[in-house]
């Protein structure tokens, strides 16, 4: 047995006994005859293949997945776990199995406990991070992949205590989980150009000091949903410095502390939903220019807002749209990114047939840059349980400042399909 598997083995096992054991007390408790099997199973097989117009008919993405999802009731706790078992033509070293989440979840009147491997998501935005910083980030295909796959799962606790309107969350994580990097040159979405060797490590360590932290407060009132947030976590997008080495120039990833206070509402009106969203960034370490790699680093202070529209319209149409801005005070002229920074979201969907096919396109647009990202799809439901799906992506840049730059020639047609059960 592997380590990682066994290691996996041992987290799990005392979970599933315990769960086990409380599943017979609670047995003897209700007639046999009541007695039904609690585990519930149910998932999904989706293969997804993409292939670039810009890049000579390179394949850009293939890959085919099956995700599992196992949960039990077991009184008022539940436990569940989710897996991804992938294969990946493109990219082998992705093929594997990955348990995604696996953890213990309690609901009493007033509290509640979620313990293990989750997904942790705040704020209001639509595929934009605000103050949505406790879920590291998927990049092997940049912005190419659903929003929910990019969002990665952490080793949390979280604490809920509620009542009708008002509900307090506070969540610890004590081990660090960066974002995941394409760092494959054979990868078209690599991050890294020809001749760079990227240099690992540089990670927080496993110690009591470097736990995150954090609560959020969120206020249910009859015209007004908001929530208060403040967080003490890790910049998880690394700051990237560049060295001369034996083997060329090498990148090296870096970690610091930030601290995050933040505020989020959503406001329904009529067929539309405004939403807000707006953090303070304390400390925030940015990469610096090529030329200025020996300048220490520093961290600074950043604002960043949101505005959001919704509109759910007549005759099945869906139009959201968003703003949103970052600031960095006492900026430096030797950080690579710039003092202001501008992007503008638009998602546009129509149901036809009965809603047996959507039409969707979601656009990034980076104003500061002059770049873009646009996702045009139609998903067709064959039955409830198949979906085939073929879209689009239009990647394109006028400057190399822009956070699509290097990306610009990756547009790409792609093909999906996908089985529930």
């Amino acid at each position: 047995m592997n380590a990682y598997i066994k290691s996996l083995y041992l987290g799990l096992l005392p979970c599933f006994m315990w769960g086990s054991s409380l599943g017979v007390k609670a047995q003897d408790d209700v007639p046999a005859s009541d007695v039904k099997q609690e585990w519930r199973i149910k998932g999904f097989v989706d293969t997804y293949h993409a292939l670039g117009v810009n890049q000579s008919g390179r394949w850009m993405s293939s890959r085919t997945r099956l995700r599992g999802e196992l949960a039990r009731d077991v009184g008022e706790a539940t436990l569940f776990t989710s897996f991804n078992a992938v294969y990946n033509a493109l990219l082998p070293s992705h093929t594997g199995f990955e348990l995604r989440e696996a953890y213990l979840d309690y609901h009493d009147t007033h509290w509640s406990m979620r313990a293990g491997r989750q997904l942790i998501l705040w704020g209001v935005a639509d595929a934009v991070r605000i103050t949505d910083l406790i879920a590291p980030m998927d990049y092997t295909e940049f912005l190419a992949q659903d929003y929910d796959d990019i969002r990665m799962p952490v080793n949390a606790l979280r604490l809920g205590f509620f009542n009708e309107k008002v509900r307090l969350d506070l969540v610890a994580v004590p081990t660090f989980t960066p974002f995941r990097l394409p760092i494959d040159t054979s990868n078209p979405w690599s991050v890294l150009p020809e001749g760079v060797v990227w240099q690992g490590g540089n990670q927080p360590a496993l110690r009591l000091s470097n736990v995150e932290y954090g609560g959020r407060m969120s206020f249910t009132l009859p015209s007004l949903d908001f929530s208060l947030s403040a967080l003490h976590t890790w910049g998880k997008m690394p700051v990237i410095s560049y060295a001369q080495g034996a083997k060329g120039l090498i990148a090296s990833p870096h970690y610091y502390r930030m601290g995050m206070l933040g505020i989020d509402f959503s406001k329904p009106l009529g067929l539309v939903v405004l939403r807000g969203e707006g953090a303070c960034l304390l400390d925030k370490h940015f990469s610096y220019r090529t030329d200025a790699q020996m300048t220490p680093q520093q961290g600074f202070t950043s604002l960043s807002g949101l505005i959001g529209v919704d509109w759910y319209a007549p005759h099945q149409w869906t139009v959201m749209a968003q703003v949103s801005a970052e600031r960095i005070l006492g900026y430096k002229a030797y950080v690579a990114q710039r003092a202001t920074t501008t992007l503008i979201t638009l998602s546009l969907t129509k149901k036809l047939m009965n809603d047996q096919l959507a039409l969707s396109d979601f656009t990034y647009w980076d104003v500061t840059g002059q770049g873009w990202f646009s996702r045009f799809s139609a998903d067709y439901a064959l039955t409830d349980e198949i979906h085939l799906m073929l879209g689009f992506d239009l990647l394109g840049a006028e400057s190399s400042s822009s956070l699509f730059y290097p990306y610009r020639r990756n547009s790409e047609l792609w093909l999906k399909a996908k089985y529930s059960f």
